[in-house]
């Protein structure tokens, strides 16, 4: 076994205070590349050495492979630490709701809607409320997005659409009338989108006796990038403290980029107004970058209005080469000069695959994409596809929604419509049909059948229908998820052919690999739960370059994407008014998420980082206004210029008495 002393062993003395911390809430204000990671990972492996069971710590994180890297370092110290009670908020509150579903009076297997299915269900509402495609109403990804932001904020709707997306304050009313009926929907089918589960976990720490075991459960909370909180996240972890808690927050305000989910930076400092007690722990020491990397990071840190007083401190031990400044004519210029600098460093021995081109949105990539392709330089464009936005893996995972659980209506709707000639409305029908027979619980087929009775050019439909009935008895059927997924798939080769014809082979292994993921789960329901809240493909965007198989690809992200993530070499382009700040921060608290986000980017490279600004807009000639960001870091970098810094000759001509024309119309 691990002794406490090993665990501390190659910690700085920052670390190992985060790692010996007990009693008590702290508040671990973490800095790029401090280490933050194996500070908690060893604190969860002392707790577990000095006798806390591992199954009583919660290790709340915002992605599924952060706690899965966590507790794997953990276990490599303590072999118990496999029982760490650690996933994203939404996991464990899943967890919480179908474990516990009789104090909701819910049913075993309450149904969990995906995003996707919340916006199918404001489709039908708010069709029902008179909405037609192109009028002046919110659309249902609007009705979702707002309806989402209120509850994660605990605001009022008038508060939200009024402060947020004042365009639609004459629509006030269709919100609330579609919302209340959301509610009622949901309400009527006992189902649960991914805010619900939230409010239902803050809900059971409202109740005296709930509360009190859910607190006895978990003793020791650790929460990773605490910045990244939301009004209705913070609310669960202080309930989840109590009078006395023993909370450890970790997280870095200078990268809370996510305003669009209703979190800020302000989240960190009101942990220590509502545990004034708290001890505040600073990681200050940067193993990632270089001494003039990490200043230009320090420089963006001290321009920003909420931030911590600290100073963040290198100990690469890489060589140090001035960050670069690089002044370029236009796009088309800028493009060029990254890629023949992506092609030095690689020659210098900088593998592309640790090289990025980092981007606040990816219009901005579209030069650079264009000029790697045209080099035949393989990149990828960073950001898996969500499972709500892979078309053929919804269809086959509805399949397997309704074969788990047949009171699922938005998933029998996606299913019934797969078969030709079925539509909207019809599917309804059958729906209706099957909730309201008893009888047909058992088995649904003798109504599906009847309904798709020639249905379809010459009866397709009819067939459609039979397949994926055989698919979803297979389903239905007892049996390990992985070999009744694959059975289940052999059966719906044909519809899916149909629907997908000209790429069915390529998206039939989407479906494989996700498939796959299924075989540690001890049964289909738990797989589709666990896929619906952590997982998502883990493939590149289709504008991708040409991969090669010698040669990983060099990396295009959004600055979103990138963050907790590295590279030896950074390129950030574009660095013009409308790119960075976005020309949609109006606001000064907007322009201080700008802030962030251009901190997130200039934190990411390990030895070189370039940062390029075009004078001159290659799509429509503009000059491009210099970003209001510039002069607070550009001091720290090395400036070289390529190309002729021009303002682009007017084609105004001098006006005189003479020059008057009638045009004949």
């Amino acid at each position: 076994m691990s002794s406490i002393a090993s665990i501390l062993e190659g910690l700085n003395h920052e670390q190992q205070q985060v790692v010996q911390a007990r009693e008590g809430a702290f508040l671990v204000v973490a800095g790029a590349g401090t280490g933050k990671t194996t500070a908690l990972t060893r604190r969860a492996a002392a707790l577990i050495k000095e006798g806390v069971p591992a199954s009583n710590i919660l290790l709340l994180t915002f992605t599924r492979a952060s706690a899965a890297e966590m507790i794997s370092r953990a276990k490599k110290l303590v072999p118990e630490a496999v029982d760490i009670s650690g996933g994203t908020f939404h996991s464990i509150a899943q967890r919480l709701v179908k474990e516990n579903a009789s104090v909701f009076r819910l049913p075993e297997r309450p149904t969990i809607l995906d995003p996707s299915d919340t916006i199918d269900v404001f489709r039908k509402i708010a069709k029902s409320h008179g909405r037609k495609g192109g009028d002046n109403t919110p659309t249902p990804g609007m009705l979702s997005k707002v309806h989402s932001f209120a509850v994660n904020t605990r605001r009022d709707l008038d508060d939200v659409v009024w402060d947020k997306w004042e365009e639609f304050g004459h629509a006030m009313d269709f919100f609330t009338k579609c919302i209340a009926d959301y509610k009622e929907y949901k309400r009527d089918r006992a189902m649960f989108d991914f805010d619900d589960l939230l409010l239902a976990w803050d809900r059971m720490l409202d109740h005296p006796a709930i509360g009190k075991a859910i607190r006895e459960r978990f003793p020791y909370v650790q929460v990773d990038e605490y910045q990244d909180c939301n009004a209705l996240n913070v609310s669960i972890v202080t309930k989840l403290g109590g009078d006395n808690p023993n909370v450890a927050a970790v997280g870095d305000p200078a990268q809370a980029i996510y305003g669009f989910r209703g979190t800020a930076p302000g989240t960190m400092f009101a942990f220590l107004e509502r545990w004034p007690q708290a001890k505040q722990i600073f990681l200050t020491i940067n193993y990632r970058s270089t001494p003039d990397i990490l200043s230009v990071g320090n420089a963006v840190d001290r321009s920003m209005r909420e931030r911590f007083p600290r100073e963040l401190k290198s100990m690469s031990k890489g060589s140090s080469e001035e960050p670069l400044f690089v002044t370029v004519a236009d796009e088309e210029q800028e493009a060029i000069y990254v890629a023949d600098k992506v092609l030095e460093n690689k020659s210098d021995g900088i593998a592309l695959a640790e090289q990025a081109v980092l981007v606040r949105s990816m219009n901005h990539a579209r030069f650079i994409e264009g000029e790697f392709l045209s080099r035949k330089i393989p990149y990828r464009v960073m950001g898996g596809i969500k499972l709500e936005e892979a078309k053929h893996i919804k269809d086959f995972m509805c399949l397997a929604r309704v074969a788990v659980n047949q009171h699922d209506e938005v998933a029998w709707l996606r299913v019934l419509t797969m078969a030709d000639g079925i539509g909207d409305g019809g599917a309804q029908k059958v729906i209706d049909a099957i909730r309201s027979t008893p009888l047909a619980m058992g088995d649904p087929g003798p109504i599906i059948m009847k309904a798709g009775r020639n249905k379809g050019k010459d009866g397709r439909g009819e067939h459609q229908l039979r397949d994926i009935l055989a698919a979803w008895q297979v389903l239905a059927t007892p049996g390990p998820p992985v070999e009744k997924l694959e059975k289940a798939l052999a059966h719906m080769d044909d519809v899916f052919q149909f629907r997908y014809p000209d790429d069915w082979k390529m998206r039939r292994r989407d479906i494989e690999t996700i498939s796959a993921m299924a075989a540690p789960h001890p049964d289909l329901d738990t797989f589709l739960t666990t896929l619906a809240l952590d997982y998502k493909i883990d493939k590149s965007s289709e504008k991708s370059g040409p991969v090669t198989e010698q040669e990983d690809p060099i990396t295009i992200s959004t600055v979103h994407s990138a963050k907790g993530l590295e590279w030896d070499a950074v390129f950030f382009p574009t660095f013009t008014a409308d790119h960075i700040p976005s020309r949609m921060a109006n606001t000064e608290d907007e322009v201080e998420e700008e802030k962030r986000i251009l901190y997130v980017a200039m934190t990411r490279p390990r030895k070189k980082l370039y940062v390029i600004r075009p004078t001159v807009t290659a799509a429509k000639g503009y000059f491009a206004q210099e970003s209001r960001f510039q002069s607070s870091i550009v001091q720290y970098f090395d400036r070289i210029q390529i190309g002729q810094k021009r303002q682009p000759a007017s084609f105004k001509l001098q006006e005189k008495d003479d020059y008057h024309i009638d045009m004949d119309w």
